[in-house]
């Protein structure tokens, strides 16, 4: 076998530089012998171009699990040419680096052949003794000729495989060339950037589903590009997830995260930079401390949604996540409403705190919500995997976001319906072990606003919660903040009884609205004069929400108390598992085309006026 290595930044810049346009068409089986080209002349690669984050291991010998029988050996992943390659047959196929000796390794870099026609299906283990191997990273290739370099935590380990579980064309593997990286010991780190550069971005990044282990980073460009996103702990962004197609809708996935901890990340796409930013990744189950904010009928882009978005970016009553309570974006839910609406003025907001948000009615006027979820990157863990309703853990409390509007009959049968839905979250909270429980959803079961109380959503939903102790329900639709005392069936619960609390937080920037009557017995505190938000702070037992205007007042707050299991209290939380969320693709863009949704000449003005914010007919109450 050939053995000469150059040095890594001679090696990597000429395969950057030449991995394009040396491969001939695909056939079905990739048996085609290489082609007849010159062979390249590494002496003249830029010596400053290398792959990023890899420090280049010397390999000793190369294995791998079989060839096509016409010369595409093992040997060739490592000898420097790009005109020949190893390819092996079946999905499962794997090739094996030989380091000679145990040694520190933190990543590794890859050529794919043709990479710029298909994608690999990939996953890179590594090994002490060349028998037992345990996964290290796992991924799609992305679709371009670089040398693509897919790092890891460092561990010690003697032998490194790859191994492909077929392409987007075929199910062959085929690897021009490979190395292993090491750790980054003399190599400074990249340089942050501090502020955003290049072109703007029409969409800048905002976060979704964010767990204890991976987070999603959606953003848009204005061309069509195969973006990629730095990360790391703190502002060490010494890692990279690149995006798995070309498109203008991108959604990147962070994977490999630790729970309870900051990190700072950066987009690279079609020459637009942004700059560090952070965020906070899920507690796991036993932390007792969780902070997040929340509020409904915002979306209007006017002054009083932009007010509210200042105020809670304040450090002061900035949350690890927000929990938005529908009617996200006036006044029909369209793709333009959502970038002008939402995504636009609440952009410095979502950039570093995640937002998991529950479908309003307005969102449901455009084909039941669709744009709603192709905008959306939302866990998908019912038995339709629909993004429509879904729950999520964050420390010790467990999340449930639910459609109402399947349960009012907004809904077609083929969307969603209420029987599928009450029988998901029967199921969701008895299997929940998480001493705290909020759900979250926009019509209110009791309601003394304009709408006033949906009595489907109490008749249907109501006996569940009570069931499996729900601590609080929060939702929107009326735009004013009401707070019931605790309720249990269609009355205040008995003293000495277990009620639930259920607050309306309407206020979050559509046109506030009257009481249509005088203050219900039933109601603790109710306001229609101030747009603002709720800060919810569980601490142990003790869960505190403070109704928190746009300028800064506290209006009202709701103490609710618990004796916790010592278990929930005392547990540790380095020995809990912290939970991946399965999580929507989203929509994916023919690279040559935009799509029409996003083709646009000029900016809605901000939903300001009565009318803009009106409600549809809804069917009647039950």
């Amino acid at each position: 076998m050939r053995n000469r290595f150059l040095p890594s930044s001679f090696l990597l810049g000429a395969l950057l530089a030449a991995a394009a346009g040396c491969d001939a068409p695909p056939t079905p089986l990739d048996q085609d012998f290489p082609v007849d080209l010159p062979a390249p002349d590494f002496r003249g690669a830029a010596a400053a171009l290398t792959a990023p984050g890899c420090r280049i291991l010397t390999t000793a010998s190369v294995t791998a699990s079989g060839d096509d029988g016409a010369g595409s050996v093992a040997a060739n992943s490592q000898d420097d040419n790009l005109d020949t390659r190893w390819s092996g047959p079946g999905k499962g196929a794997w090739l094996n680096m030989d380091l000679g000796s145990s040694q520190s390794i933190a990543g590794t870099t890859v050529v794919w052949h043709r990479a710029n026609e298909r994608q690999n299906h990939f996953v890179i283990s590594t090994s002490v003794d060349g028998t037992t191997f345990t996964q290290a990273y796992a991924a799609t290739s992305a679709l371009n000729t670089a040398a693509q370099t897919y790092a890891f935590s460092a561990r010690q380990a003697r032998y490194v495989r790859i191994t492909v579980n077929g392409n987007t064309v075929n199910d062959w593997a085929s690897i021009t060339e490979s190395r292993a990286c090491g750790e980054q010991t003399t190599t400074p780190p990249p340089t942050v950037p501090t502020s955003d550069s290049g072109p703007v971005l029409p969409r800048l990044p905002y976060l979704q589903s964010v767990s204890g282990t991976s987070a999603i980073v959606a953003f848009r460009s204005g061309v069509s590009c195969t973006p990629f996103v730095r990360f790391g702990e703190g502002t060490t962004l010494s890692r990279t997830a690149t995006a798995t197609v070309a498109g203008w809708r991108h959604a990147v996935k962070l994977d490999g995260l630790l729970p309870g901890r900051t990190y700072g990340y950066s987009v690279e796409a079609c020459g637009s930079v942004t700059g560090l930013r952070s965020f906070r990744t899920a507690s796991v189950p036993g932390t007792p401390r969780v902070r997040f904010t929340t509020m409904g009928d915002f979306g209007t882009g006017g002054s009083s949604q932009k007010a509210v978005m200042a105020m809670m970016n304040r450090p002061e009553w900035r949350g690890e996540f927000l929990v938005a309570l529908g009617d996200n974006a006036y006044s029909s839910g369209t793709e333009q409403e959502f970038q002008d609406r939402m995504f636009t003025p609440m952009a410095s907001l979502l950039r570093e705190v995640p937002v998991f948000p529950s479908l309003g009615n307005h969102e449901y006027v455009t084909d039941q919500g669709q744009p709603y979820l192709d905008n959306f990157y939302l866990p998908t863990n019912n038995p339709a995997k629909t993004e429509r309703y879904y729950s999520f853990d964050w420390g010790n409390v467990h999340f449930v976001a639910l459609d109402s509007n399947c349960a009012i009959g907004l809904a077609t049968a083929d969307r969603c319906t209420t029987v599928a839905q009450k029988a998901w979250l029967e199921q969701d909270l008895a299997a929940t072990t998480q001493p705290w429980k909020v759900v979250f959803f926009h019509h209110p079961p009791w309601s003394s606003g304009e709408h006033g109380s949906q009595l489907s959503m109490r008749r249907n939903y109501g006996p569940i919660l009570e069931k499996y102790n729900v601590d609080l329900v929060l939702t929107g639709h009326d735009h004013n903040y009401e707070r019931s005392k605790p309720m249990k069936g269609d009355a205040v619960a008995p003293a000495g009884t277990r009620g639930i609390p259920y607050v309306v937080v309407g206020s979050g920037g559509a046109t506030l609205r009257a009481f249509p009557a005088s203050q219900p017995s039933w109601t603790a505190f109710r306001d229609n004069t101030v747009y603002g938000f709720m800060d919810v702070v569980v601490d142990g037992g003790t869960l505190t929400a403070k109704l928190i205007s746009s300028t800064g007042a506290v209006r009202d707050t709701l103490t609710l108390t618990k004796t916790l299991a010592t278990a929930a209290t005392t547990a540790s939380t380095s020995a809990l598992k912290a939970q991946a969320m399965e999580t929507a693709p989203g929509p994916v863009d023919d690279p040559t085309r935009a799509p029409e949704g996003l083709l646009r000449s000029t900016t809605l003005p901000p939903a300001d006026r009565l009318e803009d914010v009106a409600d549809h007919d809804e069917p009647a109450k039950q």
